[in-house]
């Protein structure tokens, strides 16, 4: 699929992912019947902001602790953050820590508006998007600590690893962490009928599971 190049702040580009209009798509589609067609519709801009400012998150962090500009990417399930750089583990664990703590922070700061600020509950539109909004950030950034590979509660618990034991061995454990936590989620999603979370989590354990399979083979993490 094609990208569309968004801009760049700061030296951070941006680009847009066609199959991240698959994922806005497939949020409206699936909320449209509960909430209708126009609440459904707002999953776009609340998707876009909060994955971008999550993802800016990261990149504050990384050109913060001295390593340069970052290439934002939203795609697939999300967004990725790029960035070339040789960081120590308590740098890695920083970086990591930055998306959950960027997505609580919008979560706060929308709700300081919400409360503060007299013509949101005049304005329909504003009334209806930025308490989702902070909702979708606050479980967007619960959702990320949870120690499953590849979200960012996984890269916090490795690094954590990292500061004690050798990259190997902090590998194993927080892979084996990945796979069981993960499999624990896809269970409780299932039963709980959290079918499309489920899904998800399912393809985190196998795509730890395929990292597990290559570590074994090759003898190397591959990052």
């Amino acid at each position: 699929m094609g990208r569309i190049h968004l801009g760049t702040i700061f030296g951070t580009t941006i680009t847009l992912d066609f199959s991240f209009l698959l994922l806005i798509a497939f949020f409206v589609v699936v909320n449209v019947q509960s909430m209708g067609m126009q609440n459904a519709l707002l999953f776009a801009p609340v998707l876009l902001i909060s994955i971008l400012f999550h993802e800016f998150g990261h990149a504050i962090a990384i050109g913060a602790l001295g390593f340069g500009s970052s290439a934002i990417v939203l795609e697939g399930m999300g967004g990725s953050t790029y960035n070339e750089r040789r960081a120590k583990p308590w740098q890695d664990l920083l970086i990591s820590a930055a998306g959950p703590l960027s997505s609580f922070l919008l979560a706060w700061l929308t709700g300081l508006v919400i409360v503060n600020v007299a013509y949101v509950s005049h304005d329909r539109f504003l009334a209806s998007l930025l308490p989702m909004l902070a909702y979708w950030n606050w479980l967007w950034g619960i959702f990320n600590l949870l120690p499953i590979g590849p979200l960012d509660g996984n890269g916090i618990l490795r690094n954590f690893f990292r500061l004690f034991l050798p990259e190997r061995s902090a590998f194993v454990i927080s892979i084996w962490i990945s796979m069981l936590v993960g499999l624990g989620v896809f269970i409780y999603c299932l039963v709980a009928r959290m079918v499309f979370i489920a899904l998800l989590v399912a393809f985190y354990v196998r795509s730890s599971w395929m990292q597990w399979e290559f570590f074994r083979s090759h003898n190397r993490t591959d990052d």
